[in-house]
């Protein structure tokens, strides 16, 4: 199976890297000074406190027009994933699986939109890994979890995909309600994203200082995606709480976060805009999204 990854960051990096470890055949799409440290040097990676090294010869700026490959991962930006379909296109065939782990919620009709045709299986991972210098990803703690599952990927090919990512120790499951699972995810980061970017603090300044406005923000999500036909429970709120008080770093940033602090493109939009669009079409009203929404746009405009 040729598989292509398209925006090798902290978290395409390191899946490009673990799939290239177990002998896979892997094209990884990069830019910038990341690519250009790769080209120099190949990708150093840190698992864990284990180091290991990737030849650069598996990166690339832009793929030739006679490379096809039958798995595309899309691991960019959610603001990159339009731009990301149009690059890859011509690299596709009839037979191609796409899969986005971007964040957010929504990609199966981006990828279906400029792919009709093609099968997409719908993913979401759970992972600490970031660019700590350009050629250099980091992984921390023992936190990995990638969701897989489709309602058209057929079951063979679904198990064909299990056992890649299993066989190189990227701990996977196959889902039957892989939407549900993508929300689940979608109801803790887009969360602490929000709070953590209005309020310039970690996740566990927010917990400790903000914990009924948090909970605010949670219960209108889950708000959210009941009426999306999503089933996210009470139970899905406290485990967010609990989880953030017992599993994180104290002083975790969130990455949008991160990316209001280093004046960046921040995926705000994802994180936040999505749920009052998505809101106002259904006749809902997420009054403590929206006021925080209405302030971080103000603040991304100033920094800007």
């Amino acid at each position: 199976m040729k598989i292509a990854i398209i925006g090798a960051g902290g978290v395409g990096s390191y899946l490009g890297a673990k799939l290239l470890k177990a002998s896979n055949d892997v094209s990884l799409l990069a830019r910038g000074a990341h690519l250009k440290a790769i080209q120099a040097e190949g990708l150093h990676v840190i698992d864990e406190g284990i180091k290991f090294h990737v030849s650069s010869r598996y990166f690339y700026s832009s793929f030739d027009s006679f490379m096809r490959f039958d798995l595309v991962i899309f691991t960019t930006k959610t603001f990159d994933l339009e731009e990301a379909c149009n690059i890859i296109q011509p690299n596709t065939h009839q037979s191609t699986i796409l899969m986005s782990i971007s964040n957010g919620v929504g990609h199966k009709e981006t990828l279906k939109k400029h792919f009709p045709n093609l099968l997409v299986c719908e993913a979401c991972i759970y992972i600490l890994s970031n660019l700590i210098q350009p050629g250099v990803i980091k992984k921390y703690g023992g936190v990995f979890q990638l969701f897989i599952g489709s309602d058209e990927v057929p079951p063979k090919k679904l198990e064909e995909l299990y056992h890649l990512f299993n066989q190189a120790n990227l701990k996977t499951k196959v889902s039957t309600k892989i939407s549900l699972e993508c929300w689940r995810k979608y109801l803790f980061i887009s969360s602490f994203a929000i709070m953590t970017t209005f309020y310039n603090e970690s996740m566990g300044e927010i917990v400790k200082n903000h914990e009924e406005e948090l909970r605010k923000v949670l219960k209108e999500i889950i708000k959210l995606a009941n009426k999306k036909g999503i089933s996210l429970e009470q139970r899905n709120l406290e485990q967010v709480i609990y989880r953030a008080k017992t599993s994180l770093p104290y002083n975790s940033k969130t990455s949008m976060q991160l990316d209001f602090e280093q004046n960046k493109q921040s995926e705000l939009y994802a994180l936040c805009g999505y749920l009052i669009d998505e809101s106002e079409k259904l006749g809902l009203e997420l009054p403590t999204i929206q006021s925080l929404y209405k302030w971080l746009l103000i603040k991304a405009n100033q920094t800007a």
